[in-house]
């Protein structure tokens, strides 16, 4: 029986002490090799709250690093930490990630079965963010909303092995891969501002360089995420398509005619009467002042149990709202 190979996991992290806490407590339970495997955490906020929680967790047998830089992205704390790397493997591993024990063991098994792949597992909200997004209207409406982005990912069950998907795109929440492999791609793009599209962009040149996509379902990872109200959730999604155009401007013939990017650029000539009506209606709607409006309007609704259907219309709208207005200030920039 071979040696286990090394693994480097790199936690990119902004300011979230408490479920980086339980990410790193589930990261020392795995079941591995204290010896074969490190933790890398890149804190972007270079918050001293950050420092003493790493601190707290030194000393267990594994190798536990912090490294802090000043706001520059997840993309370049991801890079960060993959140059700080010593493991042959790497594993991006999001703040909010809760991995099972399992889960370096699980990932070699895809590895022996396929290859040289670049691997993610399932993932799916804690029991206890769960069971604070059931409790709301707007919570119960994101778990749909989750639940129905993991099913249209595109995903094709490979020949023999149903559990394991051949996809077209990957997020980075908990990515692993050779380390070599990752540099051979290029690492992620630092470009990219914040969190977003730049792990769109790693999948395209991932699959250009010839590697196999999976996402294997009996890999499973649990998501603490915290952002549970509407003002929050869509706060993160506004960030986020801030670097959508980034990702057109790389892939102008790929993604120049999809529809979220058609829907969102500028009024341009061709665009049919009705999609320049809804890019001028979203335009007022973006305004400061009216979105204000609408917000406080959508939580009195709420407090009123208003009906459910209506109140997820006005999710829909808001949500697409705040896509535009990401959208739109970096594509001015």
């Amino acid at each position: 029986m071979g040696i286990d190979p090394t693994f480097s996991i790199v936690v990119p992290t902004f300011r979230r002490p408490d479920a980086l806490e339980e990410t790193l407590a589930a990261i020392l339970r795995l079941e591995y090799r204290t010896d074969r495997y490190q933790v890398i955490v890149v804190d972007d906020g270079a918050d001293d709250v950050t420092a003493r929680i790493v601190h707290r967790f030194q000393g267990h047998g594994v190798e536990l690093m912090v490294e802090a830089q000043t706001h520059r992205g997840a993309a370049r704390a991801r890079n960060l930490g993959a140059r700080l790397a010593g493991g042959e493997m790497l594993l991006f591993c999001d703040d909010d990630m809760i991995l099972e024990p399992s889960y370096l063991r699980l990932h070699l098994s895809v590895r022996e079965r396929h290859g040289d792949a670049v691997v993610s597992g399932a993932w799916r909200f804690s029991p206890k963010v769960m069971e604070a997004l059931g409790r709301s209207p707007f919570g119960r409406y994101r778990i749909e909303l989750e639940r129905g982005f993991q099913e249209d990912g595109g995903g094709r069950p490979l020949d023999g092995d149903p559990g394991c998907l051949l996809m077209p795109l990957l997020g980075s929440g908990n990515l692993a891969l050779r380390r070599d492999r990752f540099w051979e791609i290029g690492g992620f793009d630092e470009d990219f501002p914040v969190a977003g599209a730049e792990d769109q962009d790693f999948s395209i040149r991932a699959r250009a360089a010839g590697a196999l996509l999976l996402l294997d379902t009996n890999i499973h990872c649990l998501q603490n995420d915290n952002r549970l109200t509407l003002r929050d959730y869509c706060a993160r999604e506004e960030r986020s398509a801030e670097t959508m155009p980034y990702l057109v401007r790389k892939y102008p013939s790929e993604l120049g005619q999809v529809p979220y990017v058609r829907e969102n650029r500028p009024i341009q000539a061709g665009d049919p009467p009705s999609l320049v009506l809804k890019k001028a209606v979203k335009m007022v709607l973006a305004g400061p002042a009216l979105l204000e409006l609408l917000h406080r309007f959508v939580g009195l609704l709420e407090a009123a149990h208003g009906p459910d259907r209506l109140l997820r219309r006005l999710y829909r709208m808001l949500l697409g709202i705040h896509l535009f207005r990401g959208f739109r200030r970096s594509w001015r920039a």
